[in-house]
């Protein structure tokens, strides 16, 4: 296969391919990775660790580093996506409008997701529409958030197909093992699941045979069920903590968990432990300054890539035993799904993924165009949906107006709309035509003057 990965000094690039080089060798022999990216000596870094792994011995395939995107898209059966959105001050300074304001802010099921949207958006865009003349019959990997805007968006209004793919993939794998007792990864975990990206819902699983809703968690989750003691301090462990507490809250009061307990999905139904984490952490920002965060960020950034650069220089130097994520930048990643995918559309085996997309009748009582996220199976060019999709009770007016924020972002993007964009911001059903939720709109346009001018002219939609 030949695959280009956009955004290749992407630090976590390495991991995955080691992790794809591994256990799926042909997928790369005798074909092409082409890395791309606005900084040639970081996907040159990323190229030259690549040859240096020790799966690439295995697969020998050609790695270049074109400079144009038309070259890096001539051709390509796969285009991975790894861009990244988020940017401070911008970041931190839309959390503490958000906190003032009672909203959660993440770069994906939030408000602050929608304005990142903007960011990316067009340039997905004209990818794509570059993908209809030089490689029509690729698809389309994106990873960057929010995925299924972008995601949406090019499945709607492109002739490429496209599927947003997400790092959260994995986390029932860790969740449902932890409502065990067990903190690990276990793959056995077999399950459906629908919703919107970051809030989905799982409709039926088993575990090594079991049923997971009419014989597991019945057994597990009765009332005696405490928390396991979790590693982890601060908030990464009381995330954790609270992700699982909600979880067991979900199964006894509505007989449902949630797929991937990501905390922007969790603000929706668990809205004040999450708003405290987020208190926290500003609150341990009482003096910021955005044009001091601004240099440390950039600086902290360019000290990682360098140190990465350095670090390709001398890859004899790397112990490539060190299992990933212990070893961050130079493991191998086997949980990312990008393995499954790959497998599919290599021909090697159909394989059964949670990604997003267009509804297109996959998930029952929701538009044909409304962004989601599903269960589809994968097998070469062909993407099937599993039968039987459906929202859970009472889910199903939260999950609606959630896709019909993105589903309009993605609209608003491709039409250059800025009333449908301010119309997608209406949409968000966290306090919806409540006063003050103008004010907070307000005050996000006037963090994000970076974005496209065009779309700015939605504020007008807001004044007071």
């Amino acid at each position: 296969m030949k695959v280009t990965f956009l955004g290749g000094d992407s630090l976590r690039l390495l991991p995955i391919l080691r992790g794809i080089m591994g256990e799926i060798p042909e997928v790369f022999r005798g074909g092409e990775i082409r890395l791309l990216d606005r900084r040639q000596e970081r996907a040159e870094a990323v190229a030259r660790l690549i040859e240096a792994c020790p799966e690439y011995q295995n697969v020998s395939c050609k790695i270049t580093c074109p400079e144009e995107i038309d070259a890096a898209l001539e051709g390509i059966d796969v285009l991975y996506l790894t861009m990244a959105a988020r940017r401070e001050p911008s970041e931190t300074l839309a959390a503490f409008a958000a906190q003032e304001h009672g909203y959660y802010s993440s770069d994906q099921l939030s408000v602050n997701g929608a304005f990142l949207s903007l960011r990316l958006g067009n340039t997905i865009l004209d990818i794509a529409r570059k993908m209809e003349k030089l490689c029509p019959q690729a698809l389309m990997l994106i990873f960057p958030n929010p995925v299924s805007v972008y995601s949406c968006m090019v499945n709607t209004y492109t002739k490429i197909k496209a599927l947003g793919i997400c790092g959260g993939f994995n986390n029932h794998r860790w969740d449902l093992s932890r409502l065990c007792g067990r903190n690990e990864f276990d793959p056995d975990w077999n399950v459906v699941a629908a919703g919107v990206n970051h809030l989905s819902f799982i409709l039926r699983g088993e575990y090594k045979g079991e049923d997971l809703y009419a014989s597991l968690l019945p057994r597990i989750l009765d009332q005696s069920w405490k928390c396991m003691e979790l590693p982890g301090s601060g908030n990464g462990g009381k995330a954790l903590e609270t992700a699982l507490k909600t979880l067991y809250r979900l199964y006894r009061r509505y007989g449902t968990v949630i797929f991937s307990t990501e905390l922007d999905g969790l603000a929706h139904i668990a809205c004040s432990e999450v708003m405290e984490f987020q208190r926290e952490r500003l609150a341990a920002l009482p003096f910021y300054d955005p044009e001091r965060e601004k240099v440390k960020s950039e600086l902290a950034e360019q000290k990682r890539f360098d140190d990465f650069i350095r670090q390709s220089e001398s890859p004899e130097q790397i112990n490539w035993n060190i299992p990933w994520p212990e070893n961050l930048y130079f493991g191998k990643d086997l949980t990312d799904i990008s393995i499954p995918i790959f497998r599919a559309v290599a021909g090697i085996g159909k394989m059964r993924i949670v990604a997003s997309r267009p509804n297109r009748g996959a998930v029952a009582g929701l538009p044909d165009n409304a962004a989601l996220e599903y269960t589809m199976d994968l097998f070469k060019d062909s993407i099937v949906p599993v039968e039987n999709q459906f929202i859970p009770y009472p889910f199903q007016g939260l999950t609606a107006s959630l896709s019909e924020f993105q589903t309009l972002q993605a609209e608003a993007i491709a039409k250059h709309d800025p009333k449908i964009f301010a119309s997608a911001l209406d949409a968000y059903p966290v306090h919806r035509f409540q006063p003050g939720h103008k004010e907070f709109f307000r005050k996000m346009f006037d963090i994000y003057t970076d974005l496209d001018p065009r779309m700015l002219e939605a504020r007008q939609y807001f004044e007071k």
